[in-house]
């Protein structure tokens, strides 16, 4: 039977929460790390119905985007939100997680598929980057340094662009001194050794880090690898909020908000056109409230941005820096991304996995 912990893992895998904003509360929001999963459910918002789909299907683990308990709870008030189903889901043993601003800035995360949904073509950017990376170096016998690349590799490191395997190697002298209860891989105890290594070194994203760690400790020769990590500038590929891509061929932006609310099944406001009758080709998109990246979506190069809850301000600052503004609401810039996040997660743990049918 699988353990919450492991589901937590996977969710991890897909949406690190080392992502997330400082003001953000995701991962485990109600349960225990130790309690058995047999089904999953992954919605959208914490609502009712959906604690009803769960308790009608068996599913005994809500993974939601929107986090259930988003701010500390002075109390828990059972008659309201969201004590009501915060106690709901104690007294039904389900256990509650959240994905979050992590699931929103993660690669393959909420603008990727929304970007796939409004079928934008070409490979997209990320609007505003997001996350950090490390640099890591091992020294290791130049035999084995090819087998600690691909460890490595495996691990998530070495990536620049569409580049893989990316390192640079320098030679040197290692040196150590085993102490009684050592067992060298090259010299003896007892007697100062002087071996040939190299300098292996290579990027890796933050949230990668302890997983590159455990790939030396796992692959590395020696008892006791020696290896370094400190802060380097840049962003992870791939992470980060917003997504930039190009429509397969011009349309007006009338055209294209209709384009648009097809695509997500709900209904779309035209906030801003500023030049009317101006063809819309290059598109950003951000799922969810994305009403302050404005500023970074017209600096992209995109004729027309999409997202949710934009105000009457947000549309005047669009009509400003001549950016067609499509609203086309919180919920439905996400939906598109439940499926994938279900089937990734179905790919990671032995569970069955569904996307709820609430639509709100």
């Amino acid at each position: 039977m699988v353990r919450v912990r492991e589901i937590q893992e996977a969710v991890e895998g897909i949406a690190p929460a080392s992502l997330a904003e400082d003001w953000d509360n995701v991962g485990l929001q109600v349960g225990r790390p130790d309690a058995r999963v047999s089904r999953v459910l992954v919605a959208l918002t914490p609502l009712p119905e959906v604690f009803e789909e769960a308790e009608e299907t068996g599913a005994d683990l809500l993974l939601f985007h929107h986090p259930l308990v988003f701010r500390p709870l002075e109390s828990v008030d059972t008659g309201s939100y969201p004590g009501d189903l915060v106690a709901r889901a104690i007294g039904g043993n389900i256990t509650v997680l959240a994905a979050h601003t992590n699931y929103d800035a993660a690669p393959g995360g909420v603008s990727v598929a929304l970007a796939e949904a409004l079928g934008l073509v070409e490979p997209t950017r990320v609007v505003v980057p997001k996350g950090s990376m490390r640099k890591i170096v091992v020294f290791v016998p130049e035999p084995d340094a090819d087998r600690m690349a691909d460890a490595l590799t495996q691990a998530g490191a070495g990536r620049i662009g569409d580049y893989t395997h990316c390192t640079f190697r320098s030679p040197g002298t290692g040196t150590f001194f085993g102490g009684e209860g050592t067992d060298p891989y090259a010299g003896e105890k007892g007697r100062l050794e002087r071996v040939p290594e190299l300098r292996l070194e290579t990027v890796v994203p933050a949230h990668l880090v302890r997983g590159a760690i455990a790939a030396i400790r796992a692959s590395h020769p020696y008892e006791e690898p020696a290896f370094d990590v400190y802060g380097v500038d840049g962003y992870p590929e791939g992470c980060g909020y917003g997504r930039v891509g190009r429509l397969p061929e011009p349309l007006s932006p009338e055209e294209f908000a209709g384009h648009v609310s097809d695509s997500l099944g709900f209904g779309v406001r035209l906030v801003s056109d500023p030049a009317p009758g101006r063809a819309v080709e290059h598109v950003a998109v951000l799922g969810g409230s994305g009403g302050s990246f404005i500023p970074q979506a017209a600096a992209s190069g995109a004729d027309a941005y999409v997202t949710g809850d934009l105000s009457y301000h947000d549309a005047l600052l669009a009509e400003s820096l001549g950016l067609v503004a499509v609203d086309a609401g919180h919920a439905a810039t996400e939906f598109p991304s439940l499926a994938p996040l279900a089937r990734r997660l179905a790919e990671r743990v032995d569970v069955p996995v569904s996307v709820s049918r609430v639509r709100r």
